[in-house]
């Protein structure tokens, strides 16, 4: 609050003008910005650390959950991905800094029926059944090879049921065939229902559909696996895990490499 004094002028000579002196007292001001402090910080909303949500299926009501991570070997599908290495070496290479990734991927069991060793563990190389992906996306690569199949052309082919039930479902959506587009709402309601239909698609036991195994080695960039899971996505695979490099991955892949050196 402020306090006004007053003071007379010429030692109290008569007609002297008066002075006012003006004391202004800050005390409340304090416990004001106290409580704008305290208010700010109870409804600020901090800034949120940015993470990635991965919805993986629940292990609720699995009796044997020793078999969680198994497949059948004909709808099996496994992604590797890995950092391209210098000719010759096990050194990471790179361009501009940045890692340059690879993606392998083989489908069934490593080695297939027989297997990546034999009976006294030595390595079976003629067995190895991986393969390179050209590239991570459908894009063509730098070479201009149309005729190269990269990751999603893959995906795609082993899902190919699912795709074309989702692409009759889509196709529905567009000619109006789950209401009309024209407002907001309505359209919103639209895609309630399309995204029904196509999840119970996806569900469905009937159609032949893949279960992707996405494994990564230690020098592969997490972006690279962010993609991978984008391609999950974006192909409508509803099966699908992140589980570790094994040995016989490991040996494979390095059997690969070195029978396609600079490759």
């Amino acid at each position: 609050m402020a306090e006004v004094q007053e003071k007379s002028g010429g030692d109290g000579k008569k007609g002297a003008q008066k002075k006012m002196h003006i004391r202004v007292d800050f005390t409340p001001m304090v416990d004001m910005n106290m409580l704008l402090i305290t208010f700010f910080m109870l409804c600020t909303t901090m800034i949120k650390s940015q993470t990635l949500t991965i919805a993986l299926p629940s292990n609720e009501k699995v009796e044997n959950q020793e078999n969680m991570s198994q497949a059948s070997a004909d709808d099996a599908v496994t992604i590797i991905v890995d950092a391209k290495r210098k000719p010759g070496t096990a050194e990471v290479d790179s361009v501009n800094g940045n890692v340059v990734n690879e993606v392998y991927y083989y489908f069934g069991k490593p080695g297939g029926d027989q297997g990546m060793f034999g009976a006294g563990g030595e390595i079976i190389a003629a067995n190895n059944n991986l393969q390179k992906s050209e590239f991570l996306t459908d894009e063509v690569n730098a070479t201009g090879d149309k005729s190269a199949r990269g990751i999603r052309q893959i995906i795609q082919q082993r899902n190919k049921e699912v795709l074309a039930e989702i692409a009759k479902i889509k196709e529905k959506y567009q000619n109006g065939g789950f209401g009309s587009l024209e407002t907001k709402e309505e359209r919103e309601k639209a895609q309630e229902l399309y995204d029904q239909a196509a999840s119970e698609i996806r569900k469905n036991e009937n159609l032949k559909k893949p279960v992707v195994i996405i494994k990564s080695t230690p020098q592969a960039s997490f972006g690279s696996l962010v993609e991978i899971l984008d391609e999950m996505q974006i192909n409508s695979i509803s099966k699908y895990q992140i589980d570790n490099m094994t040995r016989v991955d490991s040996v494979m892949l390095l059997e690969y490499q070195k029978s396609h050196p600079g490759n």
